[in-house]
């Protein structure tokens, strides 16, 4: 009975944290979802500047780094949220790993996958934001146009490159740890986590075409919607490891 005891303060405590965890990634997902959306559309900030034929390239160039340099503040701010949400999202990864039992080969393969997709996208959002401050400053001063451009370009195909890789492997992940939870009463969990997953994997083909409208779609969906209810599902589920014996 003590060992019981025990067992079942240590599944208590666990959930517990699970569910802070799950509370706190799930609110910075959705903040930073909808915080991206408003900037994007130019409810925040300033609409990008439309640059007419009668401008010359380089001076085109010029006003739109300008605007972007004034976008920068609101785009540290809700990619430090989404870092938070990704940080959250490894640590439910793991904990669901604990849950669904150690000892299943696709709980092995899932979470692992889930949390090197989290710091893939940590990694190249810091890159991103780093990139971006240099290109703001650079535009603002005597710097060379062309410049400038080249080197924005670069950065924003780096990051991208860590994006999708991120979306890529973490949506596998999920895959892996919706075929580990084999219990009926984790059905509606496994179907909500193998569309979460698809819809990753989408993400991720959104980034390799380069279609910004239906990444933006997919960003979105996720961020603000599928990943927030996924947390906090996910730290609700039941495990299935067996109970403990009654201690002598």
């Amino acid at each position: 009975m003590q060992t019981q005891t025990l067992d079942r303060q240590r599944t208590n405590r666990s959930g517990g944290q699970a569910g802070v965890v799950a509370v706190v990634g799930a609110a910075a997902f959705v903040i930073a979802a909808a915080w991206f959306w408003l900037t994007t559309k130019g409810v925040t900030v300033a609409p990008a500047p439309r640059i007419g034929p009668d401008v010359a390239p380089q001076q085109g160039l010029r006003i739109y780094y300008r605007w972007q340099a004034t976008t920068l503040t609101q785009e540290r701010y809700y990619t430090v949220l989404a870092i938070a949400g990704f940080l959250c999202l490894a640590a439910a990864a793991s904990s669901v790993r604990d849950r669904l039992g150690r000892d299943r080969p696709p709980a092995r393969i899932g979470s692992p996958l889930v949390g090197v997709g989290a710091l893939l996208w940590i990694t190249g959002s810091i890159l991103r934001l780093g990139g971006h401050h240099a290109v703001g400053l650079m535009a603002t001063h005597a710097n060379p146009i062309q410049a400038t451009n080249s080197i924005a370009f670069t950065i924003d195909a780096i990051s991208q490159a860590f994006a999708l890789a991120a979306f890529a492997l973490a949506g596998a992940g999920m895959l892996a740890l919706a075929a580990a939870a084999q219990r009926h009463e984790h059905r509606g969990w496994v179907i909500y986590t193998i569309v979460t997953a698809l819809t990753m994997l989408a993400t991720a083909g959104a980034y390799a075409i380069g279609n910004d409208n239906f990444l933006d779609l997919m960003l979105i969906a996720s961020g603000g919607v599928l990943l927030p209810v996924w947390l906090i599902w996910a730290s609700r589920i039941g495990g299935t490891g067996h109970p403990a014996p009654n201690a002598p």
